[in-house]
């Protein structure tokens, strides 16, 4: 899986670099230093946390996940706020596409698609 990453130190720089993370699995069991950190980090950010027993963890990878994996988004997600301005100061009217109640990852996929097409700024 491309999108997994496991260990707390390649867990914990990624979360460092600001690498776009959607979600952290950490053992429930879990009480390290740098766990600790990881989790500050995590809830900071405002990101899915769950603690789950070792045996979730061993099913998602048979690498030494040290108790901590993480799944990072191939998307990067803006807020508004930070995408507005940025179109305002190219001198760029806004085209955005908003979308509610997307429930099959292929018509989202579909719908991103022709927004790239169409030259749509964001999603």
């Amino acid at each position: 899986m491309e999108n997994l990453l496991f260990g707390a130190h390649p867990v914990l720089e990624a979360l460092k670099s600001d690498q776009e993370i959607d979600k952290v699995l950490v053992l429930n069991s879990l009480k390290t230093s740098i766990a600790k950190e990881i989790v500050e980090l995590v809830k900071s950010k405002g990101i899915s946390l769950n603690r789950v027993p070792e045996e979730k963890l061993n099913r998602i990878t048979r690498g030494n996940h040290q108790g901590i994996i993480a799944f990072s988004s191939p998307v990067k997600f803006h807020e508004i706020k930070q995408i507005l301005p940025d179109l305002f100061k190219r001198k760029k009217a806004p085209f955005l596409l908003i979308l509610d109640r997307i429930s099959d990852v292929r018509n989202f996929g579909a719908i991103a698609r022709t927004a790239e097409c169409a030259g749509v700024d964001a999603i």
